[in-house]
């Protein structure tokens, strides 16, 4: 995903229109992201598999072993203080 500032969008907005077909552009402004443009052609599936790909692109890859019990119990001993 493409991040921009609202100003950088707005002197530049066939650009992103054409970026957009490619990959989802998020404007922000002050900051802090107020729109996103994605294209009109992806549908639900399409855009929950583009962002799926991106989380697990950032993801840090597992080094070990995946223990469900170890899991299983971490989670327990989080709700052993509470009364």
């Amino acid at each position: 995903m493409i991040q921009v500032s609202a100003t950088e969008f707005k002197n530049n907005v066939g650009k992103f229109i054409k970026l957009s077909k490619k990959e989802d552009i998020l404007i922000l402004k002050n900051g802090k992201a107020v729109a996103k443009l994605t294209a009109v052609s992806k549908n639900d599936k399409e855009i929950a598999y583009d962002r799926l790909l991106e989380m697990i692109k950032r993801s840090k890859p597992v080094s070990e072993e995946i223990d469900l019990e170890a899991m299983r119990e971490e989670r327990l001993k989080r709700y052993d203080n509470i009364t």
